[in-house]
């Protein structure tokens, strides 16, 4: 097994908790035989620190795995790990089939997500290290769920990135149709195979829940809405008149079907790039009681921050100039390198543009089948606000 050790005092930052090492806080590379192998983390004085897996070609040259220096990485150490992640999400979500059980630096496993469809399982694998474990952890997969199929979504840009391929493979199972989930009263289509991600936000579960309670009466926009979570959950609130829009074919079909499988005929969902609609809703006066901003991510590396925060402020200030007084904005962004103080200066500077007076009633984040680190808030990727109209 090769060793990283590391320059002196970097080792305080990975004893308090974080998970990565990056190339600017290693001193030295011995005896490493292949990229994405197992590696031992020394201080500078050659001190076991922790275990993990390096890859010289990415910014995030260690991600650790464990602190324990008598404890190998193989399948037993995997199983345990990911039987915790479920035993975790089994206790905050006793009603429910469908949610997140690993996530990530989250879970203590970086580089993997799992995602539970009912008795299917889709899985993401997003580092090197992680795909050199790969047959470890679909046997442990196995083990602990007995699924009805897995499938590999391994389409993600972030893969890339690692060197990796992008690419989807069926591990196991039927997956010709769509899945059915539940989320509390509603019930959604899942396309496993060309939904966005895994196929489904699980992040934005609590988030959604909310918009019922601000949308009884209430003239409805859900923007970038994908399949429609936001729109069906403003319409069993009691909504008046919901309208989605995505840029995406595929979504608005599958957000079709969503209404007609929940019964709701008071849901318009039209194909649209959303900047330009937003313009368009304002130069003809159109006004909205509740209005949804879920949009991908603008950002995804830090030298593109000022153009997604220029993009963000566009969609939010268009936003706020559609809402009635009393009405209420509710805008998120996914993007972990923005920071929650930059987003919120962000809607400040849009809610100031608007020329109209806001208050926020709450600050939105991920669900809780989406752990936060405390020691590590690039965990924390997920930022919302609720604002209301003075």
């Amino acid at each position: 097994m090769g060793t990283i050790k590391l320059k002196k005092g970097e080792e305080k930052r990975i004893k308090s908790g974080h998970l990565w090492i990056f190339n600017n806080e290693i001193e030295k590379i011995s005896d490493l035989k292949e990229n994405g192998e197992m590696v031992e983390v020394l201080d500078f004085k050659g001190n076991f620190v922790a275990r993990g897996y390096y890859n010289k070609h990415s910014l995030i040259s260690v991600r650790v795995l464990s602190k324990d220096k008598d404890r190998g990485i193989d399948k037993n150490f995997l199983k345990e790990k990911i039987q915790k992640g479920f035993e975790y999400r089994k206790e905050i979500y006793p009603q429910l089939s469908s949610y997140r059980v690993i996530y990530s630096e989250g879970d203590l496993l970086p580089g993997l997500i799992v995602d539970k469809y009912g008795n299917f399982l889709s899985v993401q694998i997003l580092t090197l290290g992680m795909e050199k474990l790969k047959p470890s952890i679909m046997e442990a997969l196995e083990e602990i769920f007995q699924p009805d199929g897995i499938i590999l979504k391994n389409d993600t840009p972030y893969r890339e990135m690692e060197g990796l391929k992008k690419e989807v493979q069926f591990v196991k199972g039927n997956f010709d149709k769509p899945v059915i989930i539940e989320g509390g009263s509603l019930k959604f289509y899942v396309d496993l195979i060309k939904g966005q991600k895994t196929g489904f936000f699980f992040d934005q579960r609590e988030n959604r829940n909310l918009v019922t309670t601000f949308s009884k009466n209430s003239k409805v926009l859900d923007c970038f809405c994908y399949s429609g979570g936001f729109a069906l959950a403003a319409a069993s609130g009691g909504a008046k008149e919901v309208l989605g829009v995505d840029e995406s074919e595929s979504a608005i079909k599958l957000a079709q079907e969503n209404a007609k499988l929940n019964n709701f005929s008071n849901l318009t969902f039209q194909k649209q790039e959303v900047f330009n609609f937003l313009r368009k809703l304002n130069h003809a006066n159109e006004k909205f009681d509740l209005i949804i901003l879920d949009p991908p991510a603008f950002v995804k590396s830090k030298e593109k921050l000022k153009e997604g925060i220029k993009g963000y402020k566009e969609i939010n200030l268009q936003a706020t100039k559609l809402l009635n007084t009393g009405g209420i904005l509710i805008s998120c962004s996914c993007s972990y390198q923005l920071s929650k103080e930059e987003f919120l200066n962000m809607i400040k500077s849009a809610a100031a543009d608007s020329g109209k007076l806001f208050r926020i009633v709450k600050e939105l984040s991920q669900a809780p089948d989406h752990p936060i680190l405390l020691s590590m808030p690039e965990t924390q990727y997920l930022k919302g606000v609720v604002l209301e109209v003075l």
